[in-house]
Protein backbone atom coordinates (compact mmCIF):
# COMPACT_ATOMS: atom_id res chain seq x y z
CA UNK A 1 0.00 0.00 0.00
CA UNK A 2 1.71 3.14 -1.04
CA UNK A 3 0.04 5.21 1.88
CA UNK A 4 2.68 3.48 4.17
CA UNK A 5 5.38 4.92 1.93
CA UNK A 6 3.91 7.86 1.68
CA UNK A 7 3.44 8.32 5.52
CA UNK A 8 6.51 6.56 6.37
CA UNK A 9 8.29 8.93 4.50
CA UNK A 10 6.96 12.55 5.41
CA UNK A 11 7.03 11.20 8.91
CA UNK A 12 11.14 11.13 8.50
CA UNK A 13 10.40 14.45 6.78
CA UNK A 14 8.45 15.69 9.12
CA UNK A 15 10.84 14.71 12.37
CA UNK A 16 14.30 16.09 10.71
CA UNK A 17 12.16 19.50 10.05
CA UNK A 18 11.20 19.55 13.78
CA UNK A 19 14.90 18.34 14.87
CA UNK A 20 16.66 21.12 12.68
CA UNK A 21 14.25 23.45 14.91
CA UNK A 22 12.57 24.92 12.13
CA UNK A 23 9.06 23.73 12.99
CA UNK A 24 7.34 23.60 16.97
CA UNK A 25 6.28 20.22 15.95
CA UNK A 26 8.20 18.11 18.42
CA UNK A 27 7.00 14.50 19.49
CA UNK A 28 6.82 11.51 17.26
CA UNK A 29 3.03 11.01 17.34
CA UNK A 30 2.50 14.67 16.06
CA UNK A 31 4.98 14.53 13.32
CA UNK A 32 3.39 11.07 12.32
CA UNK A 33 0.02 12.60 12.38
CA UNK A 34 0.61 15.33 10.36
CA UNK A 35 2.16 13.00 7.85
CA UNK A 36 -0.51 10.50 8.11
CA UNK A 37 -3.12 13.39 7.26
CA UNK A 38 -1.01 14.65 4.50
CA UNK A 39 -0.70 11.33 2.75
CA UNK A 40 -4.60 10.74 3.35
CA UNK A 41 -4.92 14.31 1.53
CA UNK A 42 -2.82 13.36 -1.21
CA UNK A 43 -4.26 9.87 -2.01
CA UNK A 44 -7.57 11.18 -1.64
CA UNK A 45 -6.78 14.17 -4.35
CA UNK A 46 -5.02 11.26 -6.85
CA UNK A 47 -8.96 10.12 -6.71
CA UNK A 48 -9.72 13.30 -8.67
CA UNK A 49 -6.78 13.51 -10.63
CA UNK A 50 -6.59 9.60 -11.73
CA UNK A 51 -10.04 8.13 -11.16
CA UNK A 52 -9.01 5.22 -13.73
CA UNK A 53 -6.11 3.77 -11.44
CA UNK A 54 -8.86 3.43 -9.00
CA UNK A 55 -11.51 2.03 -11.31
CA UNK A 56 -9.81 -1.55 -11.75
CA UNK A 57 -10.08 -1.91 -7.82
CA UNK A 58 -13.75 -1.86 -8.09
CA UNK A 59 -16.14 -4.65 -7.75
CA UNK A 60 -18.20 -4.95 -10.36
CA UNK A 61 -21.25 -5.14 -8.43
CA UNK A 62 -20.98 -1.58 -6.85
CA UNK A 63 -23.17 0.23 -8.53
CA UNK A 64 -21.51 4.36 -10.07
CA UNK A 65 -17.79 3.29 -9.30
CA UNK A 66 -16.72 6.80 -10.06
CA UNK A 67 -19.15 7.70 -8.21
CA UNK A 68 -17.67 6.21 -5.21
CA UNK A 69 -13.94 6.74 -5.96
CA UNK A 70 -14.68 10.50 -5.89
CA UNK A 71 -16.88 9.93 -2.54
CA UNK A 72 -13.99 7.76 -1.18
CA UNK A 73 -11.27 10.55 -2.22
CA UNK A 74 -13.59 13.52 -0.55
CA UNK A 75 -13.81 11.68 2.46
CA UNK A 76 -9.75 10.86 2.42
CA UNK A 77 -9.24 14.82 2.31
CA UNK A 78 -11.78 15.55 4.85
CA UNK A 79 -10.51 12.99 7.14
CA UNK A 80 -6.93 14.02 6.25
CA UNK A 81 -7.61 17.88 7.21
CA UNK A 82 -9.38 16.63 10.14
CA UNK A 83 -6.72 14.79 11.68
CA UNK A 84 -4.75 17.92 11.46
CA UNK A 85 -7.22 20.28 13.59
CA UNK A 86 -7.65 19.46 17.30
CA UNK A 87 -11.16 19.97 17.60
CA UNK A 88 -12.02 17.57 14.73
CA UNK A 89 -9.05 15.33 14.95
CA UNK A 90 -11.16 12.31 17.14
CA UNK A 91 -14.06 12.49 14.46
CA UNK A 92 -11.67 12.65 11.85
CA UNK A 93 -9.88 9.51 13.06
CA UNK A 94 -12.91 7.47 13.42
CA UNK A 95 -14.43 8.57 9.53
CA UNK A 96 -10.73 7.31 8.19
CA UNK A 97 -11.42 4.34 10.19
CA UNK A 98 -15.14 3.68 8.95
CA UNK A 99 -13.38 4.64 5.79
CA UNK A 100 -10.90 2.00 5.65
CA UNK A 101 -13.59 -0.88 6.70
CA UNK A 102 -15.74 0.41 3.63
CA UNK A 103 -13.09 -0.08 1.11
CA UNK A 104 -12.11 -3.16 2.65
CA UNK A 105 -14.40 -5.07 -0.13
CA UNK A 106 -12.13 -3.48 -3.06
CA UNK A 107 -9.00 -4.67 -1.09
CA UNK A 108 -10.82 -7.92 -0.74
CA UNK A 109 -11.73 -8.43 -4.58
CA UNK A 110 -8.32 -7.31 -6.08
CA UNK A 111 -6.30 -10.39 -3.87
CA UNK A 112 -9.14 -12.83 -4.92
CA UNK A 113 -9.30 -11.87 -8.42
CA UNK A 114 -5.58 -11.29 -8.99
CA UNK A 115 -5.77 -7.50 -9.93
CA UNK A 116 -3.03 -6.38 -10.82
CA UNK A 117 -3.18 -2.91 -10.18
CA UNK A 118 -1.64 -1.15 -13.20
CA UNK A 119 0.50 -3.81 -13.55
CA UNK A 120 2.52 -2.95 -10.38
CA UNK A 121 4.01 -6.49 -9.37
CA UNK A 122 2.57 -9.26 -10.91
CA UNK A 123 1.47 -11.43 -8.21
CA UNK A 124 -0.90 -11.88 -6.10
CA UNK A 125 1.34 -11.64 -2.65
CA UNK A 126 1.12 -7.92 -2.97
CA UNK A 127 -2.71 -8.06 -3.65
CA UNK A 128 -3.00 -10.44 -0.18
CA UNK A 129 -0.97 -8.42 1.96
CA UNK A 130 -2.95 -5.16 1.25
CA UNK A 131 -5.94 -6.96 3.24
CA UNK A 132 -4.13 -7.06 6.76
CA UNK A 133 -2.50 -4.12 6.10
CA UNK A 134 -5.85 -2.11 6.44
CA UNK A 135 -6.66 -3.36 10.04
CA UNK A 136 -2.72 -2.11 10.62
CA UNK A 137 -3.94 1.06 9.20
CA UNK A 138 -6.68 1.65 11.35
CA UNK A 139 -4.40 0.96 14.49
CA UNK A 140 -2.15 3.54 13.37
CA UNK A 141 -5.17 6.07 12.71
CA UNK A 142 -5.78 5.32 16.13
CA UNK A 143 -2.75 5.65 17.34
CA UNK A 144 -2.13 9.09 15.37
CA UNK A 145 -5.24 10.80 16.58
CA UNK A 146 -3.60 10.90 20.66
CA UNK A 147 -5.92 11.98 23.12
CA UNK A 148 -8.41 14.92 22.21
CA UNK A 149 -7.59 18.28 23.38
Amino acid sequence: MTIFFIIIVLAIFFRLVSSAGLSPIKPWRENARLATATAFILIGISHFLMPEKYLEMMPSFLPAPVFLIYLSGLFEILGGIGLILSPTRVWAAAGLMLLLLAVLPANIYVALNNVQLGGFMNYSFYQWVRVPMQFVLIGWIWWVKGEKR
